[in-house]
């Protein structure tokens, strides 16, 4: 086993049954390729297209329901015939050649899956566009990618009529569904396409600046998916007696989101699951209905929805038993939070798992669940084989273990670079194609911590304040429902520490009791000196990340100090 493979893939190294896995003839045998002029080490036996995933996933379970909507449902066989008479009538009709980009832009629907789908079978890049995104950003997209055409429901494509009035749209109506889905189509005959051609944009979630086009190959997709399973394996640490059952899906995230575009839509269509979607507005009880009536195994949820719906004063009057495991995703979870959602699920303790990657670094890089849910509450888990992990300083040069930096990813499963756009593609990576998150964190016996953005690390008197620590702290206490905190300018300090806080109902705690709280745990220099005490929600993009951004720009003046 050559030195590469080992480093890539340390976890499955260390154990025997790990290593047959990855050896000559073994079920995920490894091997060294060159990817965009790099050696790395790669699965030998591999999808080739993201759409082959499809393909072999119908074969295995055609009469096994696929998709629910609603009162709508399609097995896997009807979907593909679906997405066979979509493809044709994108190439037919809508002269979609292999290479053209093709958006998608709608709520979370049946037709949204087979959009994506079948925008593959055509040859096309599938293009996912924020369905929240305003009329400038729907234009700055448009001129950007060029899609030969975008697809969508009638409030969103309205909006693209307004901002890009010149762009050809395919609307998702009942009368296209009715034709699709009764056409009886072969399966798509899918032009050959090369490994790392581009296949899917996913724009980045835009908490800073204009969001950038993040290019995904098909390498990059199927990379995704093949880790995924690859290292829940290697996590048994020994293959499964039987088959489980079919999982039961609950899709809340958006779709153009990659935690369910990749981490639901992908990762439970290889496996035969069924992916169920309530369109419309998320809602706790709406949730807490649908967990209930389709027995739900698996709800995959970002941001504050989970504890939001762990929090309902309602959810005791459903039957949740169904439920074995919660994904949560978007954001770092406070360990107070964490015991939350144990205790709100119980039957799904042992299956809470959260991932961290971002839309650039693609494959998932840490991932923690189970008992290490609760035993490491502010880790974001064990590294993950198959991406190599580096933290370094501000010039490059990694650092030891322990040490806090900037955290680093190598895969083959990064981006291909910003569509378009060279300049910021240089930016974030270095030598050997190695990958800036943009994060700061450490590295610590095998487990990744990620203390902050690098861009939200605040600067006290020239001591690091890490937002997630502070807010950590106050989620911990018993009147506190969410918080964000941010940094704000100071004449003497150079920043000070602001914090927001969403306070349960009936709280009685005020700005003097939860600085006191802070103090209690935290150096002086880390206790917020400004707070804004709210009862509505804290704001987030569709990825779930907290817009500080944008409560800052609501604020007329530094805040008031702290008692």
């Amino acid at each position: 086993m050559s030195d590469l493979i080992k480093e890539t893939f340390p976890n499955a190294s260390r154990t025997g049954f790990g290593r047959s896995l990855i050896a000559p003839g073994g079920r995920f045998a490894v091997v060294e390729e060159d990817v965009l002029g790099e050696r790395m080490a790669v699965f030998a036996d591999r999808a080739a297209s993201i759409l082959e995933l499809l393909t072999t996933a119908t074969a295995a379970y055609p009469d096994r329901e696929y998709l629910a909507d609603e009162d709508r449902r399609l097995t896997y066989r009807e979907h593909l015939s679906a997405v066979a008479e979509l493809a044709r009538i994108l190439r037919e009709e809508h002269g979609v050649e292999p290479g053209d980009r093709v958006g998608l832009i709608a709520a979370n629907c049946i037709e949204w899956v087979i959009g994506f789908w079948a925008v593959l079978a055509a040859g096309g890049v599938v293009v996912a566009m924020n369905g929240f995104w305003s009329d400038p950003e729907i234009e700055a997209a448009a001129a950007l990618v060029a899609p030969r055409l975008v697809l969508g429901d009638d409030r969103r494509l309205e909006a693209v009529a307004r901002a890009a009035p010149g762009l050809p749209r395919l609307r998702f109506t009942p009368e296209l569904y009715d034709r699709i889905t009764g056409a009886g189509a072969a399966p798509p005959a899918v032009p050959a396409a090369e490994e790392d051609d581009p296949a899917v944009l996913i724009f980045t979630s835009g908490t800073t600046g204009r969001p950038k086009a993040v290019a995904h190959s098909h390498r990059s997709v199927v990379g995704f998916v093949a880790c995924n399973r690859f290292n829940t394996l290697v996590r048994a640490g020994a293959m499964p007696a039987a088959p489980p059952p079919p999982a039961r899906v609950l899709v809340t995230p958006p779709l153009f989101h990659l935690s369910a575009l990749y981490g639901a839509v992908l990762m439970f269509t290889v496996s035969g699951g069924l992916l169920i979607m309530r369109p419309g507005r998320f809602g706790e009880e709406r949730t807490l209905r649908a967990i209930e009536s389709e027995r739900v195994t698996v709800w995959l949820s970002v941001g504050s929805a989970a504890p939001r719906v762990a929090a309902h004063p309602e959810r005791d009057r459903y039957d949740l038993s169904s439920l074995a495991s919660v994904v949560v995703g978007g954001a770092p979870m406070s360990p107070a939070v964490k015991r939350q959602l144990s205790e709100a699920f119980p039957s799904a303790a042992a299956g809470f798992r959260m991932g961290y990657t971002s839309s650039e670094g693609g494959s998932i890089v840490a991932s923690i669940g189970g008992a290490d849910f609760i035993a490491h509450p502010e880790s974001t888990g064990p590294l993950q084989d198959g991406v190599q992990v580096s933290v370094r300083d501000g010039d490059g040069t990694a650092l030891p273990l322990g040490s806090e930096g900037f955290v680093h990813v190598r895969s083959p499963y990064t981006m291909l670079g910003y569509w378009d756009d060279p300049e910021a593609t240089a930016e974030v990576f270095g030598p050997g194609r190695w990958l800036a998150m943009g994060d700061i964190g450490r590295i610590e016996d095998g487990l990744l911590y990620v203390n902050s953005r690098a861009g939200d690390l605040i600067f006290v008197s020239a001591e690091n304040v890490h937002p997630s620590e502070v807010e950590y702290r106050l989620e911990a206490h018993p009147d506190v429902e969410e918080s964000a905190v941010a940094g704000i300018d100071d004449p003497v300090t150079g920043q000070a520490v602001m914090a927001f806080v969403v306070l349960r109902e009936k709280a009685a705690a005020g700005e003097r009791e939860l600085a006191d709280w802070c103090r209690s745990a935290l150096p002086p220099y880390k206790v917020p000196t400004a707070w804004r005490l709210r009862t509505e929600p804290l704001p987030r993009n569709a990825a779930g990340k907290v817009l500080r951004t944008a409560l800052l720009a609501a604020e007329p003046g530094p805040g008031r100090t702290a008692p």
